[in-house]
C-alpha cells in the first residue's frame, strides 16, 4: 500500500496508509460535498473545499478510528473551510440565492405546486443568517445530534439549541 507521509510542526512523522483515505473519501465525499454546498452555494467552490477537506484528511485521519468520529471532524472541518472560501469571496462579490441551481437538486418532475412551495421554502432557508442556517441544517436535514451541531458550529450547545430554535420560528413565520 501507499504511504502518504507529511511532517508535523513538531517533526513526527505522521503516516496514514493510501487506501485507508481512499476509503474514507469514498465512504465520506458525498456528505462533505453536500455539507460545502449548503455553506456555499456554489457548485465551483464545492470541488475545491473537498479537495482541502480530505487534504486535512491526511494529516488528521490517523487520530480518528471511530467512523462517527470521522464523519463529525470531517464536517467541522469542511464546514470551517467552505465558510473561510465564503468569507474570503463575499469581499469581492455578493452572494446571491441560486434559485436555478437549488430547484435542481430539489425537483425532478414536473409538479409545479410542489416546486412553487418548495421554492418558497428554499428561499427562505437561504435567507437565514449563516449562524441560524448552518446549525439548523446540520440537525434537521443531516441528523448530526446537538454535540454535534455545537462541535460544528465551534459553539455551546446551548446556543447550537437556541439557533436552531431561532431558524425553526423563522422558518414556520414564512
Amino acid at each position: 500500500m501507499l504511504d502518504c507521509r507529511a511532517e508535523a510542526e513538531d517533526d513526527t512523522v505522521l503516516t496514514i496508509e493510501g487506501a485507508e483515505v481512499g476509503a474514507v473519501f469514498r465512504k465520506h465525499s458525498g456528505h462533505v460535498a453536500a455539507t460545502a454546498y449548503r455553506v456555499l452555494h456554489n457548485r465551483d467552490d464545492v470541488e475545491d473545499v473537498v479537495q482541502e477537506v480530505f487534504l486535512h484528511a491526511v494529516l488528521g485521519l490517523d487520530r480518528l478510528r471511530d467512523d462517527a468520529a470521522v464523519r463529525a471532524w470531517l464536517t467541522v472541518v469542511t464546514i470551517r473551510n467552505a465558510t473561510e472560501r465564503r468569507r474570503m469571496r463575499a469581499a469581492c462579490v455578493p452572494l446571491a440565492f441560486d434559485e436555478e441551481a437549488s430547484s435542481d437538486l430539489l425537483f425532478s418532475d414536473g409538479d409545479h405546486d410542489r416546486r412553487l412551495e418548495l421554492t418558497s421554502v428554499v428561499a427562505v432557508i437561504a435567507a437565514l443568517p449563516e449562524q441560524l442556517r448552518l446549525p439548523w441544517m446540520l440537525h434537521c436535514i443531516d441528523g448530526v445530534g446537538m454535540p454535534g451541531v455545537a462541535r460544528a458550529c465551534a459553539c455551546s450547545v446551548a446556543t447550537a439549541k437556541r439557533r436552531i430554535a431561532l431558524a425553526r420560528a423563522r422558518i414556520a413565520l414564512a
